[in-house]
């Protein structure tokens, strides 16, 4: 018997296409939701007059597949779990749009520190975004590593994805 959350969903297998458009109508108020509570914090930290002097960096865990890949998940190697917002509002810079390059959450801390002038530790392993925060077409020269069950990788460039799944 499935309780909580997946309840009325089935363990395995293909949902009703009704099940669907509920499901991505959830998934969608959900998103709207969020993006309405950073709005709130933005707001407060103006009316504070904090916005001045604070870096936000917004993220999320991961992408969510709404049926692509036949697939109701977040879990896996494909694209569709893979990109992920990373909003970055910086104090005193003219703020990009939308950059659409590769990056990895291990960028952030590298970001940081180049941002509030602190030095990278040599044992960092991500790269600092702020040539990218410069220049929205400055290049990307590291690939982006992911891993799903310990045992799937995927490495990820501007032009490429390539996948190695453990059962072959």
């Amino acid at each position: 018997m499935l309780r909580g959350s997946n309840a009325g969903i089935p363990p395995e297998g293909p949902v009703s296409d009704e099940m669907a458009l509920k499901l991505i109508h959830g998934y969608y108020a959900c998103v709207s939701y969020a993006d309405a509570q950073v709005g709130r914090v933005l707001d407060a930290l103006e009316e504070l007059d904090l916005d001045r002097s604070t870096i936000v960096i917004l993220w999320g865990d991961h992408g969510w597949n709404l049926r692509e890949h036949g697939l109701w998940c977040k879990h896996c190697n494909y694209e569709t779990s893979l990109h992920t917002p990373l909003i970055l509002r910086v104090p005193g810079r003219e703020q990009q749009a939308s950059v659409s390059g590769i990056v990895e959450y291990v960028d952030i801390y590298p970001t940081l520190c180049d941002l509030l002038g602190i030095p990278i530790p040599a044992t960092v392993e991500g790269h600092s975004l702020l040539p990218q925060l410069r220049d929205a077409k400055a290049p990307r020269e590291h690939p982006a590593i992911t891993t799903h069950n310990h045992d799937n990788h995927g490495i990820r460039s501007e032009g490429w994805r390539y996948i190695v799944y453990a059962d072959g």
